[in-house]
């Protein structure tokens, strides 16, 4: 049995990052080889018994199809009584991604110390020496085979579901309108996406489905100087993260991997701990593999690692700031005006301009909005010291932004509505789950009730204003007074 097992994965080596077996001889190399062959046997059988290393804990970094399950089309989505579909607006996250050039290094860091300083008769040791590093700074978040195939699925979910908006009409006469992030992975994503429509709908050698980069719009964190003097390039803008890194949770999860691992604890750092648990993830997420790196951890060591992540997002990304989710604001009235033409057209009796808006981005997209939207807010802040209260929170960034994560707004038009504002109707889905409004907990609301709620944002507030900081004109002010009372006083 480990012989056809070897003979499998040794005709996928690159892609399972392993050598060519051990050839006679090759002495304790040889045995090393062999041991990690029968711990991945172990670990395959272990994975294909859906025995997941904890995948509901990888944060940001967690497939999308874990998490979303085998949901089909039914009542969910099912239009309101007297209503047909008009529009569909899209956020979506781009697909399964390699790791990013910045945590490779760590990586190779924390594989290294083991082979040079782990202890040689531990079996761990001897199956984490003999794992073969594949992964490189080349491969910089570039989409992965399984990224592509998460946005042909989503694409032909979509398409099923509201076969009325994604027609081979529609799409021919680019009423689909598609807008990406400037980074490669979105990119590929917006690609996968229109290949898996075009299949879908019968479509070949079309040239139809072309997008728009518009990092305006979906890298708006590079472009709001408020928040990159108040966040981004704040060092304290992440003191919770960096206390809880040095708090008692974290300490224990490096005593114990040391424990196992027969090196000291001074040793290893929590890059070392981060990059070990990164290195679980995507040995699970990207070959369905339980990887030895998995087995330097326990579920309640990757629960203290989740928090971590969530933390991070948190204060850079969510509720630790508001000018984390008022950054978004130009994305979120881009959402509402398309809507807002639509209705338009719709009272002229005019045809739909765009029947689907599908714009491609990021966590760092996503979590903004649904922040400015009011949704996953905690009764408490998350905080270095209160992981143990914060276990049941609502905000878990891998429940809300896995791999292409994505939230969608459907507009619809209702026959007999008393007025205007009952004629168009909203409904959200996060994840293709229904989503319940913030301010009344219902799954279908009046597009007008939608607007008034929101109406400060949507109307009151301006980009710029929201975005420009005017604290370095403030200082460079105060010294040029100063410099005046000092030359004249």
């Amino acid at each position: 049995m480990l012989r056809v097992l070897w003979l499998r994965l040794g005709g996928a080596a690159p892609g399972l990052g392993l050598g060519p077996g051990p050839g006679p001889g090759t002495g304790r190399a040889g045995s090393r080889g062999s041991l990690l062959i029968l711990w991945i046997g172990i670990r395959l059988c272990a994975a294909s018994l859906d025995r997941s290393p904890w995948a509901e804990h990888y944060g940001t970094k967690s497939r999308y199809e874990g998490l979303r399950g085998d949901s089909v089309p039914g009542a969910d989505w099912l239009a309101p009584a007297n209503c047909t579909v008009l529009q569909v607006n899209a956020l979506i996250r781009h697909g399964t991604r390699y790791p990013t050039r910045k945590n490779v290094p760590r990586m190779v860091e924390i594989h290294q110390l083991i082979r040079e300083q782990g202890d040689p008769g531990s079996s761990l040791v001897q199956a984490i020496a003999g794992w073969h590093m594949w992964y490189n700074e080349g491969m910089d978040g570039n989409l992965h085979p399984l990224g592509i195939s998460d946005m042909v699925k989503l694409a032909k979910r979509l398409a099923a579901r509201f076969p009325a908006l994604f027609t081979a009409r529609s799409y021919k006469e680019k009423r689909l309108k598609f807008l990406t992030s400037s980074k490669h992975r979105c990119v590929n994503s917006t690609k996968s996406f229109i290949q898996g429509l075009e299949s879908y709908l019968n479509l070949r050698d079309q040239a139809s489905g072309q997008w728009e980069v518009n990092d305006g719009l979906l890298r708006f964190f590079d472009h709001c100087e408020k928040f990159k003097n108040l966040v981004e390039n704040n060092n304290t803008a992440l003191q919770q993260v960096e206390i809880f890194k040095k708090g008692p949770e974290m300490e224990r999860i490096m005593n114990n991997m040391a424990k196992k691992l027969g090196i000291s604890p001074k040793a290893i750092t929590t890059n070392m701990v981060e990059a070990t648990f990164y290195l679980c993830i995507y040995e699970f997420i990207l070959k369905g593999i339980v990887s030895p790196w998995c087995d330097l951890l326990e579920k309640e060591d990757v629960k203290v690692l989740e928090y971590l992540g969530d933390l991070k997002q948190y204060w850079k990304r969510s509720y630790g700031y508001k000018i984390n989710g008022l950054s978004s604001y130009k994305l979120f009235q881009d959402l509402f005006q398309y809507m807002d033409q639509t209705i338009e057209e719709s009272e002229r009796n005019q045809s739909v301009s765009h029947t689907a808006v599908l714009r491609f981005g990021h966590a760092e997209t996503l979590l903004p909005v649904l922040t400015l939207m009011g949704y996953f807010k905690d009764d408490y802040p998350l905080l270095a010291n209160n992981f143990e209260e914060q276990k049941n929170r609502k905000f878990r960034s891998g429940r809300i932004s896995p791999f292409a994560a994505n939230l969608i707004l459907v507009l619809y038009q209702c026959n007999e509505a008393q007025n205007l504002g009952e004629k168009y109707k909203l409904q959200l889905f996060l994840n293709e789950k229904p989503l319940p409004f913030p301010h009344s907990g219902n799954l279908i609301a009046d597009y007008g009730e939608v607007k008034n709620c929101y109406q400060n944002l949507i109307e009151a507030l301006k980009f710029g204003n929201v975005c420009d900081d005017h604290s370095s004109f403030h200082f460079i002010f105060f010294l040029f007074l100063l410099l005046l009372f000092t030359v004249y006083y």
